[in-house]
């Protein structure tokens, strides 16, 4: 299991229809690639938690077309694909007094490994404790 320290942008826009297609779009359209996506509504409002291969330019492209973001500290985790992974990463959080302000993750082919991405109340920790 490896873990590393990232960025992810949360962006916040209008809950309607087409949001993820323009959002999506124009981060295409710059040549940034979408690695990891969590999504949800509240009212009026839909937010967006992105992990892309360039940061930076994904920002610079969300300023220039209307668009809002937070930048986070987050951590991406690879699981490999065996049964139980997930439960055991959050034992060994859990053991270590890891409290996990958010989580999500990506799927991948059987035999390949996903990755998971979150934040939590200590990420340094967390780097040194699944690095052990």
């Amino acid at each position: 299991m490896k873990a590393v320290k990232a960025r992810e942008l949360l962006v916040k826009t209008e809950n309607r229809v087409g949001a993820l297609a323009n959002l999506s779009g124009i981060i295409g359209s710059s040549g940034v690639n979408i690695r990891a996506i969590s999504a949800w509504s509240v009212g009026n409002d839909a937010f967006f938690r992105l992990i892309t291969s360039d940061n930076l330019k994904t920002k610079n492209t969300l300023k220039d077309n209307g668009y809002s973001y937070e930048e986070n500290d987050v951590i991406i985790v690879e699981l490999p694909d065996n049964v139980g992974e997930l439960g055991s990463l959050a034992a060994k959080l859990k053991s270590n007094d890891i409290n996990l302000t958010h989580i999500y993750g990506t799927t991948s082919k059987p035999g390949y490994e996903a990755i998971i991405v979150f934040s939590s109340n200590d990420n340094d920790k967390v780097i040194s404790m699944v690095a052990s």
